[in-house]
């Protein structure tokens, strides 16, 4: 019989044999359901279809990983942006600081760099502070002066490593200090003396280290130097002073070419001599440092007053040397033969200078019977007069005289004039802007020294 188109009954197809697969299956049946015949074998074009659509899979996976790893990256942009903000808002936990160093070049100069280094490396330290746990500022520090029988010693630093974040003249509450030692050795350290005018702290330690001799102002190749407070890297720059103007509100303050990170703030400047020349803080391509003739003067009015006492005269002014050429021409057409002095860039209204005459283009000469080479020179004589005066009445009896001669570039004339100082008060204070730091977010397990 043969099968006609859309027959399909199984009982029309003739059985040739009993064996074979048609046995084979009625022998299933009777011990299970009835048996699916095997699945077809795929086309050639089916077997295309499913190559694309495996494709397109593979396509669709990656775009997928593609997208995923663009979310990651806008993901960790948005963080590092909220990072930044917290920062700029004070919220951000400093903690490792940037170190800095050009002494290892192998030239001369650099050899004899390293053995300074070295020399001085005994009395610098790293200082750090924390609150609440965490890590707030990393500075470095120097031996200023020891006592023999307790074995203590002063360690001078900047007072912004204890300066609330907000930048106003307040310690960090709840602050704890630690200072790594040339050794490696990690010790405590007690806020001893805080100057915020000035910006310099002395904290206390008991260990005994080398104690550096004080130099006189260097106009020559001077080194900054500081330490790391992790590892506890010593750190070295090489420079000259220069004659410019520090970006900070201090008028003492003096610049060298040195550059130093944020670690570097309180550590110091010395000459080739190993002796320091003052105590270094850090600025965008230079240094400036305010020099130990100033120092000085501060650790003796707060050991002799508990604080400092210092006249205000409410003049902003800078020494000839580093007035630009365009101001400083005029001047010389007045007064050729002036080549040094002061010159009075600013002269705040009802203040005692103002109230004396004084006015902005004047060259301050003379204080007193003592001519004025530099800011600060005269800066040390107001402190040395302020102590004169406190002694003599017991404290500050808000009757002290300034003496000085100017030279008015309106006119020429020649003048003395007498300023009825006041007492400098913390609204008067220099300003110390501290940028905050890219340092690394850690918690620093660190427990509050009772």
């Amino acid at each position: 019989m043969t099968r006609s188109h859309g027959e399909g009954r199984e009982e029309d197809w003739p059985v040739a044999c009993e064996t074979g697969p048609r046995k084979k299956g009625r022998k299933r049946k009777r011990g299970s359901a009835k048996a699916r015949p095997p699945p077809p074998a795929p086309s050639q074009e089916h077997r295309a279809t499913t190559s694309d659509d495996d494709g397109s899979a593979q396509v669709r996976a990656m775009v997928a990983e593609q997208m995923r790893n663009i979310l990651a990256v806008d993901a960790a942009k948005k963080k590092k942006v909220a990072e930044i903000l917290k920062g700029l808002s004070g919220e951000r936990d400093l903690s490792v600081e940037d170190t800095f160093g050009d002494s290892n070049d192998g030239s001369l100069e650099s050899l004899q760099a390293r053995k300074v280094a070295l020399l001085v490396s005994k009395s610098v330290v790293s200082l750090s502070s924390f609150a609440g746990g965490k890590r707030i500022r990393v500075c470095s520090g120097f031996v200023m002066h020891g006592t023999d029988n307790t074995g203590a010693n002063m360690i001078l630093t900047s007072a912004t490593l204890v300066r609330s974040l907000n930048g106003d003249s307040n310690v960090i509450s709840d602050v704890t200090v630690k200072v790594l030692l040339p050794d490696g050795h990690i010790t405590d350290g007690h806020i001893f003396l805080v100057d915020f005018h000035y910006n310099v702290a002395v904290v206390k330690i008991a260990a005994y280290l080398a104690l550096l001799e004080e130099g006189t102002t260097n106009n020559g190749a001077v080194l900054a130097l500081g330490r790391a407070y992790e590892g506890g890297l010593l750190m070295c720059s090489r420079g000259q002073v220069v004659n410019k103007k520090s970006k900070f509100g201090c008028a003492e303050l003096l610049v060298s070419s040195c550059k130093v990170s944020m670690a570097g703030s309180g550590g110091p400047l010395v000459n080739y001599n190993g002796q320091v020349l003052g105590i270094n803080f850090y600025e965008k391509n230079q240094t400036s440092y305010l020099p130990m003739l100033i120092v000085s003067r501060i650790l003796e009015q707060h050991h002799c007053f508990g604080k400092l006492i210092s006249p205000w005269l409410g003049l902003r002014y800078s020494s000839l040397h580093m007035v630009p050429l365009a101001v400083l021409e005029p001047i010389y057409q007045k007064f050729p033969y002036v080549d040094q002095g002061l010159y009075v860039s600013k002269v705040v209204e009802g203040s005692p200078a103002d109230v004396a005459g004084l006015c902005v283009g004047d060259v301050l000469v003379k204080c007193g019977d003592k001519l004025l080479s530099g800011v600060p020179e005269f800066g040390a004589m107001l402190l040395d007069d302020a102590k004169t005066h406190s002694d003599a009445f017991g404290g500050w009896a808000g009757d002290m005289t300034i003496e000085v001669v100017i030279k008015r570039q309106r006119d020429g004339s020649t003048v003395s004039k007498t300023i009825a100082a006041e007492m400098l008060r913390e609204d008067n204070y220099n300003r110390w802007p501290a940028p905050m730091p890219s340092y690394t977010i850690r918690l620093i397990n660190v427990t509050p020294h009772r």
